[in-house]
């Protein structure tokens, strides 16, 4: 558009000069018509130069705001990532810190059970000895006091009770002592009564 003017600037100009000028002076004017024509030129070449920059800035400008979205999105995708593998990470620790929990947990239940099977072991073997020096002791000592009282203890009747058959006498005589209604001295006595004097 400021072209158009221009050209018809210089158009106009120079029918003024066919109008208005003589010999003389239409080589100045012829002059300085070309000089203003050289510099409108140049004027309009420097106008279209900046159009052309212009359009080429803007492209730039349009290819960096193409790049600065591009590197957004690719911003928010990596930040969102992060994030996940941020909470991923945690949830990973929180099981790992609970699993160490029950690991100690389960390290202190086993040395329970080390201590109790321990405990159990020395139970036991302090039951095997005392199988075979007490009840070998005691077995030997149920018969040597059989052979001497002559009574068969009845072992299944309730604790309270003490309940056997005496075969010392002729006739064999059931025994049952209530040990809630007698004394112990009289349990004694009445059994010592039992064994015969005669040897």
């Amino acid at each position: 558009m400021l072209q158009e003017e221009m050209e018809e600037y210089v158009e106009l100009s120079r029918e003024l000069v066919k109008v208005l000028v003589s010999d003389g002076a239409v080589a100045d004017l012829k002059k300085s018509l070309d000089w203003q024509e050289a510099m409108i030129n140049s004027l309009v070449d420097t106008q279209m130069q900046t159009l052309d920059l212009i359009r080429d800035l803007l492209s730039v400008e349009e290819k960096v705001a193409h790049t600065v979205l591009a590197t957004e999105e690719t911003k928010q995708k990596v930040s969102s990532r992060l994030h996940n593998i941020e909470r991923e990470l945690q949830d990973v620790c929180e099981k790992n810190a609970s699993v160490e929990t029950d690991i100690k947990f389960l390290q202190k239940e086993i040395e329970d059970l080390k201590l109790i099977e321990d405990e159990i072991e020395e139970v036991e073997r302090e039951a095997q000895e005392d199988t075979t020096v007490v009840i070998p002791s005691a077995l030997y000592m149920a018969k040597l006091f059989h052979s001497v009282t002559k009574i068969d203890w009845d072992y299944s009747c309730d604790s309270t009770l003490i309940k056997g058959i005496h075969y010392g006498g002729d006739i064999a005589q059931p025994i049952c002592i209530d040990s809630t209604q007698r004394s112990k001295i009289f349990i004694c006595d009445y059994l010592w009564s039992l064994l015969s004097t005669e040897w």
